[in-house]
């Protein structure tokens, strides 16, 4: 991850930083069925050589114990 630095200028925190992402996507992924916002498939827009996804939102439904 270039956003933490090279060299004698790394982050320290880098690696509490990186587990600290890979908890909260754990426990999204367990507590949470994710959907997409609408069934219809919506084409990504494309400026050039640039491909930008498209604006369509994601539902997060808290799973229920059985």
């Amino acid at each position: 991850f270039l956003t933490f630095g090279l060299g004698k200028h790394t982050c320290p925190g880098r690696h509490f930083a990186v587990n600290e992402i890979k908890l909260t996507l754990h426990y999204l992924l367990l507590k949470y069925d994710i959907k997409k916002a609408s069934i219809e498939k919506i084409k990504p827009k494309i400026y050039g050589a640039l491909k930008f996804p498209s604006d369509e939102g994601l539902i997060f439904e808290k799973r229920e114990l059985k």
